[in-house]
């Protein structure tokens, strides 16, 4: 990297890949191995009501299922002004939401958040074999076949087909909310009838103590007739009562069928909070049972939108035909113990891990629980992950030593089939995004994403593996930690600025943890917290699609959202935030994750009509309406600007993206793979204006015509997007006494505390000690790490000395190729790669001296995550390691996967 230069970064999966063609039999049961991956066999099945298959009281729910493939993510590119302005000139790449995937590190770099539409899920439908079923007595002998060596074999990306899918995934969207919206009516004409149904028993039992009455008087005369014909009136009393409970069944069913609608509102594709709210899935039980714990969260099967992500086929047959079975007389969750409400103290309040709940006698109801041996245990070795078919789902098999672990088999934030990831140390990363999860618990332990993945029972006896799951949760890809509530009235108020996933992040966490004070997020947006990435990918998604969380979802966490509140000033005395309606908001404890507001250019013409900047789901739907059969100029060729090109290309006349450097991504991925993605681009119609900048715009009647270039070049345009970049918004932060750099960003510790107590700052804003290049601060604007971020100043808030530790890590998609980038590459000094440029299928080396510091691929998984999860380990892959061959360093990875 020249002088002068930094390096920003960010990007999202979603390539074509090739099927997986090498999938293993053992005992007659079709194993899928990291090495052979198949990505048209990625299938989530249709979201469910979350249960754990037994009675007992779980401290994690399952959210509703939903498909999906790789998604958004955020970028960094680095832009120097250029010519009269040059537009590419970035800082920070994220705005309130403090979310965007790159990496800042000096005032000249352009950030571009990068995640493809994640709301969307999308699966990737798989051909079923008929696999013979494997009896506890014996199991079928499975033929022979080659070993495989899956560990150091890349594999082709699964592709995203996200255009190809939209209108039907919208189509299945719309089906599924009327489908709800029926339930819901259906539900309440139940409750009714229940009402009813009562009213007669009542009515009844007031008919029986009157007869009662009247024959004691008759038996009092000495009749004996009379008593006769009391029991002959008997027989109706009773057939009323009859009548009385079956008219209770339908009810019954009913509030079952509203759950399974209420599950499957998660469509693949787009699956908003809202329909989720109207039929909440366990409430229609508990309703008819017994009131929830007010402590606790009603199990929250809910939908987060978060869950939409257009890079994942749907697989409708699979998606209409899988039911989840009714489950009668559930029991509500017990109330949790009452927490201690002093911050500072460690409260463990329903935070039983996944695994450790489902394995709780999960044969307790054994009408809802599937029971079988999936596998011999000499079909893992040590270290090994293969995926198993159980019922009507799959379990992922994972062998630590002589213990075998069975997992659910998608990542719950696109939906990624964790075989074709990476195993080391405890943990599976996810091959597109790098989110990782507990072997023993199945906890995510890092990001993106919010949920954990489901663990099933095990048992190895006489050399044969048998899974024991509850049929819901081995449909439902993901669970959630059981949160507490507030208790009112509270000393204890943590005050969120900035509506991202950090703040998110940070307000579950508190809630997982005991924290029952009062919660609150503050957003400068009218929409509650979204997936930001994914408005370059898929600008016409609206903001309810793109949601985190539901409204609801927040109300039963006692989180309360502020939306539409700007803060002007900080008060670290009075423990205060002013806004710019006046309002002001106290706190005992303070995160500002505010992320970064678009940069500005001061050229002539920048206020005219269709002149847009690209930071609200707003915005990218006025683009993507006023786009079609128009001239299209788009300043900067990073991330936002490369990604809105893919998305607009097809829908206008001309695409024209004017960029400093000679290729798009050049100080982050280097000439080489800059030029694979120029051709990409140009092959779909895009044209390049390379060294130059922006210089005026010109227009007629309020509206912009024209974009003049810094050398004087005139091209036509109707609509112009500027994705230059960003700078933290942090000027209200100003005199307040918070250390603050000369560029605008909060110098955090570890706990991602400033430089005042009960302050803490997240995300896009903040330079944190990273623990890979010696706790050196450094500015890092991913979606990923904003999470981590979130979490960790949770757990300082709580007292807990847990320090940020986790790897970069981003993604871009476009043109359904995925290129997935981790580590810290600011200031390489050279670039080694390997494969195939053309196909393309390669991975880039980023080395500093020796080192190998970063590293970025395209069809070459999961060889990025399992970099990530060799630096995580602190094990440093040498420059020599990778010069003649791609994988010289695999040999000592693979030790890291082996329990020791």
């Amino acid at each position: 990297m020249g002088k002068g230069q930094s390096k920003s970064y960010d990007f999202t999966a979603g390539d074509t890949v090739k099927k997986r063609s090498g999938s293993k039999k053992s005992n007659g049961v079709e194993a899928r191995t990291s090495k052979t991956i198949d990505p048209d066999s990625v299938i989530s099945s249709p979201s469910t009501k979350p249960e754990n298959g037994n009675s007992k009281p779980i401290n994690r729910t399952s959210l509703p299922i939903t498909k999906e493939e790789p998604k958004k993510e955020t970028s960094v590119n680095a832009e120097d002004k250029f010519g009269a302005v040059n537009g590419e000139q970035i800082t920070s790449d994220t705005k309130q939401s403090d979310k965007s995937d790159e990496i800042d590190i000096t005032p000249d770099v352009e950030t571009t958040d990068f995640v493809t539409p994640r709301n969307s899920a999308i699966v990737i439908s798989e051909e079923k074999t008929n696999k013979p079923e494997i009896s506890e007595e014996g199991t079928e002998k499975a033929e022979e076949s080659k070993e495989e060596t899956s560990k150091s074999e890349p594999t082709e990306q699964g592709p995203s087909q996200e255009e190809d899918l939209q209108k039907e995934v919208e189509k299945e969207v719309e089906d599924t909310q009327k489908e709800t919206e029926e339930s819901t009516e259906n539900q309440q004409d139940a409750e009714e009838s229940q009402k009813e149904a009562k009213e007669l028993t009542k009515n009844q039992e007031e008919t029986e103590e009157s007869e009662e009455q009247d024959t004691k008087e008759e038996k009092t005369e000495g009749g004996t007739e009379e008593t006769t014909e009391l029991k002959t009136e008997e027989v109706p009393s009773e057939t009323i009562t009859q009548q009385d409970s079956l008219e209770e069944a339908p009810q019954q069913d009913i509030t079952k069928e509203a759950n399974q609608d209420t599950t499957e509102e998660a469509p693949p594709e787009e699956a908003t909070q809202d329909t989720t709210e109207e039929a909440p899935p366990k409430e229609a039980t508990q309703d008819t049972t017994e009131e929830a714990p007010p402590n606790t969260l009603d199990e929250p099967a809910l939908t987060a939108t978060e869950e939409t992500h257009l890079e994942q086929q749907v697989e409708e047959d699979t998606s209409k035909e899988e039911k989840v079975p009714d489950k009668e007389d559930e029991e509500p969750e017990k109330e949790a113990e009452e927490p201690d409400k002093e911050l500072g103290e460690t409260v463990h309040i329903a935070t039983l891990s996944v695994g450790e709940e489902q394995q709780e006698d999960p044969t307790e109801d054994m009408a809802n629980t599937v029971s079988a041996v999936v596998c011999n245990e000499s079909d893992l070795k040590d270290g090994d992950m293969k995926e198993f078919d159980l019922g009507d789902g799959k379990v992922l098999i994972v062998r630590e030593g002589s213990e075998f672990h069975a997992l659910g088999p998608k990542c719950t934030h696109y939906g990624a089939p964790l075989v074709n990831g990476s195993h080391c140390n405890g943990k599976i990363r996810c091959p597109w995004h790098g989110a990782c999860f507990s072997v023993k618990t199945g906890d995510i332990e890092d990001f993106p994403g919010l949920d954990s993945i489901p663990k099933f029972k095990v048992d190895v006896t006489d050399g044969k593996v048998k899974v024991t799951a509850d049929k819901s949760t081995l449909a439902v890809p993901k669970v959630q930690r059981a949160m507490c509530r507030a208790t009112k009235p509270s000393d204890k108020k943590v005050l969120i600025i900035g509506g991202g996933p950090s703040s998110v992040m940070c307000a579950e966490t508190l809630r997982q943890e005991g924290f029952t004070g009062e919660i609150t997020i503050a957003t400068q947006e009218s929409n509650i917290p979204y997936d930001r990435p994914i408005l370059s990918k898929a600008m016409d998604k609206k903001a309810d699609q793109l949601a985190l969380r539901s409204a609801d979802f927040y109300a039963k966490a006692d989180i309360d959202i502020l939306k539409q509140k700007q803060a002007t000033a900080v008060d670290i005395t009075n423990k205060t935030v002013t806004f710019q309606d006046g309002s002001t908001e106290s706190y005992t404890s303070l995160v500002l994750a505010t992320g970064g507001r678009p940069r500005v250019l001061p050229v002539p013409g920048i206020d005219l009509q269709n002149v847009f900047q690209l930071r609200t789901p707003e915005d990218a739907n006025q683009i993507a309406e006023k786009a079609s059969g128009k001239n299209i100029v788009i300043i900067g060729s990073s991330f936002i600007g490369m990604e809105v090109a893919a998305y607009l290309v097809e829908k206008a006349r001309t695409v024209s993206v004017i960029g400093r450097g000679n290729v798009p991504f050049q100080n982050i991925l280097g000439l080489k793979i800059g030029a694979v993605l120029k051709k990409m681009h140009e092959d779909n119609g895009v044209k390049f204006y390379f060294e130059r900048g922006i210089k005026e715009f010109v227009g007629s009647d309020g509206k912009v015509t024209e974009a003049v270039l810094s050398d004087d070049t005139r091209l036509p345009a109707d609509l112009c997007v500027m994705g230059v970049g960003v700078v933290p918004a942090t000027d209200f932060i100003k005199g307040s006494g918070i250390e603050m750099s000369n560029r605008g960003f909060l110098s955090v510790d570890k706990m991602m505390q400033t430089n005042q107590p009960d302050v803490y700052a997240t995300g896009d804003i903040v330079e944190f000690p990273l623990f890979s290049v010696g706790d050196n601060k450094v500015n890092i604007q991913h979606w990923q790490m904003a999470h981590a971020h979130g979490k960790t100043a949770a757990l300082g808030i709580l007292g807990r000395d847990e320090p940020i530790k986790s790897v970069p890590y981003f993604w871009t998609v476009q043109y359904k190729k995925s290129i997935r980038y981790t580590g810290y590459g600011p200031g390489y000094d050279d670039i080694i790669v390997h494969g195939d440029l053309d196909a393309p299928k390669f991975i880039a080396y980023y080395t500093k001296g020796d080192e190998v510091v970063a590293a970025a691929s395209l069809n070459f998984d999961p060889f990025v995550s399992r970099i990530a999860d060799m630096m995580l380990a602190g094990e440093k892959i040498l420059k020599s390691e990778v010069q003649s061959s791609a994988d010289g360093w695999v040999s000592r990875f693979e030790k890291l996967s082996v329990k020791a």
